[in-house]
């Protein structure tokens, strides 16, 4: 009988719980500060419009959504969140991400997760730990320290595009005979290269070494994990309910062996270097800086900025590689007037080639899949901790047909950032905007609108102001690089596999149907005949 009453109290406490939660929100609802901005329609009762824009590709909804509604509306939480903000309004932004950076913070889904996997560096970082923390590393990614960068680059590079011609040849008895493969296998362990020797250092043998094999495969585990809809569950309630974030669960453990591999490398590697006098890399010169009191840090601190470097570097590098050569596979004339380009130089392109002499180089490289088209980064969400007026550059028509020109924010307010659906606004890129056509970088009348946005060349993919990616100048080099060899050496053919991404964490392609095998982008390689540019040319 005490078991019956014990169990009834509790099916009663349980009710009464939540029902004092949907009161709760109900009543909050009925007082919401931003309930009159536009709001799109039929949204579920549990989900609200978060599951719609999981599933839609390319994070489709959202451009639909600020291409109908105008760069700022909002769109209903799941899990019974409040509403939450979305603008791509450009003075909305420029607070955000300028005098208001820090008290726009980010938001509690990501930034356990980010412990977890990098640990406490700059992604991490809020307040006046990001503020000392960036200073720090400002030195290392000057424009003078990403030129010296560029013979490891370009070394890394040749050495990655000798080991898929050998792999294409081992498996079809001749590199000119086409093979499908996984490109971005085969990217990640080029900018894992870079990024190792930058950082620390290390030599990840092109992506074959046992560490190397262990983070690229951890890393899988985890997209592959992301790309399953219980990803989005643990995500709403992750914000609704913050310490889930922090429970011994086993999933939440798994995260952490990234971490605790670099961590094992770096440490060694610190030993080695500063045992030897060695201070070629980052890792090595902050330690000394910190054994002569210069820099104020600690080992943990200096061996999460490793993780940070190397774990965000990779990955975004990869995946905007990734995304591009599929572009180009599916575009084969602009794949054509990228290669004539490179050929009529008659040599192996220089530092300055690279980062100003090639136009559809360049052109393509802003207009590619991954930065317009399809930026890695393709939201950011912040959450406000004080309460405030935010001025819009584009006023709002509300729900009763009145026009606004400011927003009352609340502390706790979330911001969705629509990064990818800005790059796809039609009243800034035109009727064109959601085509991959690189030639508009070139005709300087098209970006007339463009010009007046914020950000590298008007697009947020970098972020911007003091949180803009620290790495941005390493990271366009890299690409351009790459892509410059890649195109060189070989042809890229469309497989014909519907390639979609999803965010997690990145934007991650998977073929549509296969979303159980994880992260993938099938793409046919085959060798090009004239290939006169040999490995005895780096470093020119």
């Amino acid at each position: 009988m005490m078991q019956v009453t014990f169990v009834n109290d509790l099916l009663l406490l349980t009710f009464l719980l939540v029902a004092f939660w949907v009161i709760y929100r109900f009543i909050g609802a009925r007082f919401n500060p931003i309930r009159d901005l536009p709001v799109p329609g039929a949204a579920h009762w549990f989900w609200g419009h978060e599951l719609v824009a999981y599933e839609t590709p390319y994070e489709g909804a959202h451009t639909e959504w600020i291409n109908l509604y105008g760069p700022t509306y909002r769109i209903k939480g799941a899990l019974f969140h409040p509403d939450i903000i979305v603008t791509g309004d450009q003075v909305a932004l420029s607070h955000i991400y300028g005098k208001g950076v820090y008290s726009y913070v980010k938001s509690p889904i990501i930034r356990p997760f980010v412990e977890r996997l990098i640990g406490r560096g700059l992604v991490w970082a809020e307040g006046d730990v990001h503020k000392r923390q960036r200073q720090q590393l400002a030195p290392f990614f000057t424009t003078q320290a990403t030129r010296d960068m560029f013979g490891t680059i370009n070394t890394c590079a040749h050495i990655g595009i000798e080991n898929l011609e050998a792999y294409i040849t081992e498996r079809t008895g001749s590199a000119n005979q086409g093979l499908t493969l996984d490109i971005s296998e085969w990217t990640a362990s080029i900018t894992l290269d870079i990024v190792g020797h930058f950082a620390l250092n290390h030599d990840f043998k092109s992506g074959q070494s046992h560490a190397a094999q262990l983070i690229k495969e951890a890393w899988r585990k985890q997209i592959k994990a992301g790309l399953h809809w219980t990803a989005l569950l643990g995500l709403v309630v992750t914000r609704a309910l913050p310490f889930v974030a922090h429970l011994p669960l086993p999933f939440l453990e798994e995260q952490l062996i990234v971490k605790r591999k670099l961590r094992e490398i770096a440490q060694s590697m610190i030993n080695q270097n500063v045992d030897q006098g060695g201070e070629k890399d980052m890792l090595t010169t902050m330690a000394r800086l910190c054994d002569k009191g210069r820099i104020i840090s600690t080992q943990e601190e200096l061996l999460d900025h490793v993780c940070t470097m190397i774990v965000a570097g990779q990955e975004t590098g990869s995946g905007s590689l990734g995304f591009t050569l599929h572009q180009l596979a599916k575009s084969p004339k602009y794949q054509v007037r990228l290669r004539e380009e490179i050929v009529r130089l008659g040599r192996e392109p220089s530092y300055d080639d690279i980062t100003s002499g090639m136009p559809w180089l360049d052109a393509i490289t802003k207009e590619r899949h991954s930065f317009r088209h399809r930026p890695v980064a393709s939201h950011m969400e912040r959450v406000a901790t004080e309460n405030h007026m935010l001025r819009l550059g584009d006023p709002v028509r509300t729900l009763d047909g009145t026009e606004i020109a400011e927003i009352p924010i609340k502390s706790g307010q979330v911001v969705y950032i629509p990064t990818i659906s800005m790059n796809h606004m039609k009243s800034v890129w035109g009727d064109d905007a959601d085509e991959f056509r690189p030639e508009r970088w070139l005709d300087s009348s098209r970006l007339e609108d463009v010009n007046k946005y914020f950000g590298w060349n008007g697009m947020l993919v970098f972020s911007e102001g003091s949180r803009q990616c620290i790495g941005h100048r390493l990271a366009t080099l890299s690409f351009k690089t790459i892509l410059a060899t890649y195109i060189r050496k070989f042809e890229f053919h469309d497989t014909g596999a519907v390639v979609h991404a999803r965010f997690v964490g990145t934007l991650q392609p998977y073929v549509a149907g296969k979303e159980e095998e994880g992260t993938q982008m099938p793409i046919q390689v085959s060798l090009i005949n004239d290939s006169p540019m040999s490995h005895s040319t780096l470093g020119s």
